[in-house]
């Protein structure tokens, strides 16, 4: 009897580990710095507020394409899928407004 757990799962789960510090990096650094740059707590407050919208439209979505579609595809689609918005976020900046750029992401 193999004990343990096999290389694959561990792979993916320090891949996860990575991803969720990233995305927890990215939601904390983005509002600070729309905060340092406009100075202003209400557009901070509004930004943030609007920034549940997208969570909470798109869960019940979510949950049916997790019912269908193999987990690690969707994992791996949406890691990419956050570097592009990131790659985005950084070749937009300072062609775009900061506001509407840090909601998009």
């Amino acid at each position: 009897m193999k004990r343990g757990f096999s290389r694959d799962f561990i792979l993916v789960v320090i891949g996860q580990i990575i991803s969720l510090f990233g995305n927890a990096v990215v939601r904390f650094a983005l509002p600070v710095h729309l905060l340092e740059v406009t100075g202003s707590s209400v557009v901070l407050g509004v930004v943030s507020g609007l920034s549940f919208l997208p969570m909470a439209l798109m869960a019940p979505v979510g949950g049916i394409i997790a019912d269908r579609i193999n987990k690690r595809n969707i994992m791996v689609f949406l890691d990419f899928f956050t570097c592009g918005l990131i790659v985005v976020f950084l070749v937009l900046y300072g062609r775009l407004n900061l506001v509407a750029m840090v909601l998009m992401c």
